[in-house]
């Protein structure tokens, strides 16, 4: 009998001792919650523009014609490429008999471009962004002279390495009763700073200010109009 009420007080008393530590075990565990954060997904549109710049160069008004084409990443930023061309021609002042300009000079510029335009902000009627560009091409030189009776023309090449900050700014037209497709055009402004990265022997001053003003095709708002018409249809799991 005591052996048995022995081993009984034994048991209770086991019992005690494991209790609380499962009580505490209890109370430390911490529940493990997933990431309740949401993942933004990612909102790509398609961007593009025609992009006439005027200039100065050695004194001459310049036209710079060019394109750029790209997305629009969240409705945050652009990112793209661009391609570009500029035509001088400098005529001497000395004319022979005839009247032609015994000296000429030829500038041909043929580049291309990437660009990084984060946009300052957006409203319904106008936004503002700045534009980050580098650019790689070739800079061509023609030079002609008449030598004894003959024109000569000489060539020479060279490496164009740009680089460009500026700012732009769209005016978009008003949204007019029947007539939502004119939210799609605008106005464009930009003035910015060029500089040439690579020191040309041909001695091409290229270095100062441009500028550009004219007409604006929003294509990343038709893209959105029309994700809006035609939503993409859910998965059915």
């Amino acid at each position: 009998m005591s052996t048995r009420r022995s081993l009984k007080c034994y048991h209770w008393v086991i019992l005690a001792l494991l209790l609380p530590v499962g009580l505490e075990a209890q109370d430390t565990l911490v529940p493990v919650k997933r990431d309740s954060v949401p993942i933004k997904k990612l909102s790509l549109k398609p961007a593009g523009d025609f992009d006439q710049r005027f200039s100065f160069i050695d004194n001459q008004g310049v036209s710079i014609w060019g394109y750029r084409i790209g997305v629009a990443v969240n409705d945050k930023y652009k990112v793209g490429i661009g391609g570009y061309f500029l035509k001088q021609e400098v005529a001497g002042i000395k004319v022979d008999a005839s009247g032609v300009p015994i000296n000429q000079l030829t500038k041909n510029l043929y580049y291309g471009t990437i660009y990084y335009e984060p946009f300052l902000f957006r409203r319904k009627r106008w936004e503002m962004s700045m534009v980050f560009e580098l650019g790689y091409g070739k800079a061509v030189l023609d030079s002609t002279n008449k030598i004894r009776g003959r024109f000569l023309t000489k060539t020479e090449e060279q490496i164009f390495i740009p680089a460009g900050m500026g700012y732009s700014v769209n005016f978009i037209i008003p949204d007019i009763k029947g007539l939502h497709f004119l939210t799609y055009l605008g106005l464009n402004g930009m003035i910015g700073l060029r500089k040439a990265v690579f020191e040309s022997d041909l001695k091409y001053n290229f270095d100062g200010w441009y500028w550009s003003i004219g007409s604006a095709v929003f294509i990343d708002k038709i893209f959105t109009d029309l994700k809006r018409k035609h939503p993409p249809k859910q998965k059915v799991p």
